[in-house]
């Protein structure tokens, strides 16, 4: 509160229309400052309930992404069992084998045959290693990608959330001294009204 010599008049000791003016003046001031606290206060409030939204749009798409994850998963599953069946492919062309070896005219044509069969199974061993390889790689780039903004994120909201409830902290501070400055005012206000009807008597 700034220091304010009232004027005073002949009789009846202060200015009542100075007094009223400088009332009135504290009165604006003060409902000034509660109007600023109230307006950051609703905007950190706006600022934190859209941190709390973001957070919850990233949590959906990290869930959608671990069922990507889910699938991809599974896939690899499937491209194990196939290569898998490819191993049990060897069994039959032994079989196969013994089977040119009691088939002696038709030898030499079936040896091509298990050539060709064998090339094929290479090279689908190949590309199932190869489809495996980067499917993995797919998981594990995934799976760093969201953990990083994952951690990004939270320590975001983390920082972002302290400043909001210090923010806060100071408002309410602020609000509870409130009533004090007010209840001074009251009493400056009686002492003044004392003055003038000791003046006026």
């Amino acid at each position: 509160m700034d220091n304010h010599t009232f004027k005073s008049v002949a009789f009846g000791g202060f200015d009542k229309q100075d007094v009223a003016a400088y009332i009135e003046k504290i009165s604006q001031e003060y409902t000034a400052q509660v109007q600023e606290l109230e307006r950051s206060r609703a905007a950190l409030q706006e600022d934190s309930d859209t941190l709390r939204r973001q957070l919850e749009t990233l949590r959906q798409k990290a869930a959608d992404q671990e069922q990507q994850i889910a699938g991809l998963t599974a896939q690899v599953s499937q491209l194990t069992a196939r290569a898998a069946e490819l191993e049990n492919a060897d069994s039959r062309a032994a079989e196969l084998a013994a089977q040119v070896e009691s088939l002696r005219p038709d030898a030499e044509s079936y040896r091509q045959f298990r050539d060709r069969v064998g090339d094929i199974e290479c090279d689908a061993r190949r590309r199932a290693a190869e489809l495996e390889n980067t499917t993995k790689s797919q998981l594990r780039r995934s799976a760093a990608e969201f953990r990083e903004q994952y951690r990004l994120l939270t320590a975001a909201f983390d920082t972002t959330s302290a400043h909001v409830n210090e923010e806060l902290r100071k408002i309410e501070v602020n609000l509870t001294q409130l009533p004090r400055a007010l209840d001074q005012i009251g009493v400056r206000l009686q002492e003044l009204e004392g003055v003038l009807k000791d003046g006026e008597k």
